[in-house]
């Protein structure tokens, strides 16, 4: 569905309510996830714990093949259309100092970037609308996704890619998903278009001639050509890109040399482009090629260029969006503009398989994501289970 073929005037979801016994069980959810926090490709606890919460709850479990990871299902009364949900599920490498009572028990590992928030949302909303399964127009996949924050390598991708390989979500016609961030508990940040950044990397190796430091024109200097390079990518950025697109270009780490008096033969160097539109994302990998082979030949030295595409910008449906603030207005909650930012975000790899929407739910103060003291407000759970349920829903209809 897009913005040109989503139907106008659908009628409101009915107001979607937490009760309070189920409110109580989440909240205990949460503080046992946030206590029993496991790295990527390693949430074997974690895949234990969703499977024992679901299945009490009578919800149906797929088989995916995961080694971690679960992919549950809520069959309604027809079997299309077919959407899914997702929450990620995998913490972070780090020492927390929260000060929480139910703070890590696990040594070095914290969920430092509130999976055990949006987890524990995506059960709420799997059963929720579990409950409600013969009054849904269709089927709904919940995706409890392993290996977020992973490194992806060829042997293993990053977890979006591991549970879309397992075929068992072909069917689906549009994705959702939810992420704490910072903002008014209560509030949704929403926003039409690109909201993280495309994840690409570079590695540039320049080839020049060796010489005595006080011989010069006896060598190419590839220090000179990589620091001429490096000013001059920074042009890819602030004059080739649309200004008001967010981007950025970052050299990260440069090598040249092992003496004081010799200039060296090779220099290297590697950092990252983000972006958030696609076509700016092909344009800087262009020019950002163009200057490094050209300033290089301008020196008569050489460069070999290796660019490496990452996970792509998670890039919001105009129509699914437009669905997204009508949601939150009917369930008398208060939308926020959400604001791009540049960190990756894998959810985008199941946007660009069929169009959806990404959300993030207003946290509280949360403090620095990635950090040791990141702490999501849990009162803000029950809102994000209320809109992902409320979308839910609405979505079948509007698809069905």
């Amino acid at each position: 569905m897009t913005a040109a073929t989503t139907q106008s005037g659908a009628s409101p979801t009915a107001f979607v309510a937490l009760p309070d016994a189920l409110n109580a069980d989440v909240q205990e959810w949460y503080r046992w996830f946030h206590r029993h926090p496991e790295l990527s490709y390693e949430e074997f606890g974690t895949t234990a714990r969703i499977l024992e919460i679901l299945e009490s709850h009578g919800v149906e479990i797929l088989e995916s093949g995961l080694r971690t990871g679960v992919v549950a299902i809520v069959r309604g009364a027809s079997a299309k259309p077919v959407i899914a949900l997702r929450g990620d599920i995998d913490g972070l490498p780090i020492t927390e100092n929260t000060g929480l009572d139910y703070a890590s028990d696990n040594a070095g590992v914290m969920h430092g970037c509130g999976h055990d928030f949006n987890l524990t949302v995506a059960l709420g909303a799997a059963i929720l609308l579990n409950e409600r399964r013969a009054s849904l127009p269709g089927t709904v996949k919940i995706i409890f996704q392993p290996a977020e924050e992973g490194r992806a390598t060829a042997e293993r991708p990053t977890g979006s890619v591991q549970v879309l390989n397992t075929g068992v979500l072909d069917d689906v016609e549009a994705f959702f998903g939810t992420h704490d961030a910072a903002g008014p508990v209560g509030s949704i940040l929403i926003r039409e278009g690109g909201i993280t950044g495309a994840v690409d990397k570079f590695q540039v190796a320049i080839h020049g001639k060796g010489a005595h430091a006080a011989e010069p024109e006896d060598g190419i200097d590839p220090i000179t050509v990589l620091t001429n390079v490096v000013q001059g990518l920074q042009a890819v950025i602030g004059r080739n890109l649309d200004p008001s697109h967010p981007r950025v270009l970052s050299v990260t780490h440069i090598e040249a040399g092992n003496s004081w008096n010799v200039i060296p033969q090779d220099a290297f160097f590697e950092g990252t482009v983000r972006t958030t539109e696609p076509q700016d994302r092909v344009l800087a990998k262009k020019r950002a090629i163009a200057i490094i082979n050209n300033t290089a030949a301008a020196y008569g030295a050489t460069a070999d260029v290796s660019w490496f595409f990452g996970s792509p910008s998670v890039f919001n449906d105009a129509g699914w969006t437009r669905i997204g603030r009508e949601v939150i207005a009917e369930q008398g909650l208060h939308a926020d503009d959400d604001h791009p930012q540049l960190g990756g975000e894998d959810f985008s790899y199941y946007l660009d398989r069929k169009p959806g929407l990404f959300v993030h739910i207003g946290a509280g103060e949360t403090g620095a994501a990635h950090g040791p003291t990141f702490r999501p407000n849990p009162a803000a759970i029950g809102y994000g289970i209320r809109f992902l349920t409320a979308i839910a829903q609405k979505a079948l209809n509007e698809l069905r």
